[in-house]
């Protein structure tokens, strides 16, 4: 099994390590809609819990140990941090942490269905059927949040920016960033599901520990594409 790279917001880590590929296996595995849903949760809301219950991880770190490469899995706000730092914008381990709360909100509200749709003893299909939100309602609020900042700016805090006031920028940016959550916050769910296909088969999983077979997707990579493009359609 490859690891899955892990997108939350398009935060996602590079593809790691090969796991040995099954044809077959005696024991009692879970059923494959009911992995991929878990993995769903895990990729798409960061919600590793399905997974720990399913599959009987130890603890919600070893299922994000076994399949996502190490550092992928770094808490949001620290990415968000170190990005909002690079910019030259300096805010509050409180204020980036109501960001990332406000983003997570977001992409919990998302809906989906899984459904076995062909099976055999070595390859299962699974067909997810995912209700995201509008990737132009999302750049839309994004230019309303930027073009209200714009015009709010003075000649003269204008010039500070240019100069490299930190602290003002950092104002400004705090309003936009306000005004970006506040628009997301209104965004409704699309009415009609993007289906993704995924190719299933028997994979080994370190299962805190002790090798497990469980129906995950063949190509990790294009799992994650696919939940990605379907989570903003």
């Amino acid at each position: 099994m490859k690891k899955m790279k892990k997108r939350v917001l398009a935060v996602i880590a590079t593809m790691a390590i090969m796991c040995m590929t099954l044809t077959g296996c005696g024991s009692k595995m879970a059923p494959a809609d009911e992995t991929i849903s878990a993995l769903f949760e895990l990729a798409a809301k960061s919600n590793a819990a399905p997974m720990k219950d399913l599959l009987g991880f130890a603890s919600e770190e070893d299922v994000r140990s076994a399949f996502f490469e190490e550092g992928a899995d770094m808490e949001l706000v620290d990415e968000l941090s170190s990005e909002l730092t690079s910019a030259g914008v300096d805010l509050s381990d409180e204020e980036i942490q109501e960001i990332t709360d406000s983003m997570m909100a977001v992409l919990d509200k998302i809906n989906y269905t899984a459904e076995i749709t062909s099976e055999s003893s070595d390859k299962t299909v699974v067909t997810l059927k995912v209700y995201g939100y509008s990737m132009d309602d999302m750049n839309q609020i994004m230019i309303d949040a930027s073009n209200k900042m714009m015009e709010s700016i003075t000649e003269e805090d204008q010039m500070a920016i240019i100069e490299g006031d930190t602290e003002v920028l950092t104002t400004y940016m705090q309003q936009y960033i306000n005004d970006f959550l506040a628009g997301l916050s209104t965004m409704e769910l699309s009415t009609e599901p993007v289906e993704v296909t995924v190719n299933c088969e028997k994979l080994a999983v370190d299962v805190s520990g002790k090798e497990t077979v469980a129906w995950l997707p063949s190509d990790m990579n294009n799992f994650s594409n696919q939940i990605e493009a379907a989570m903003f359609q």
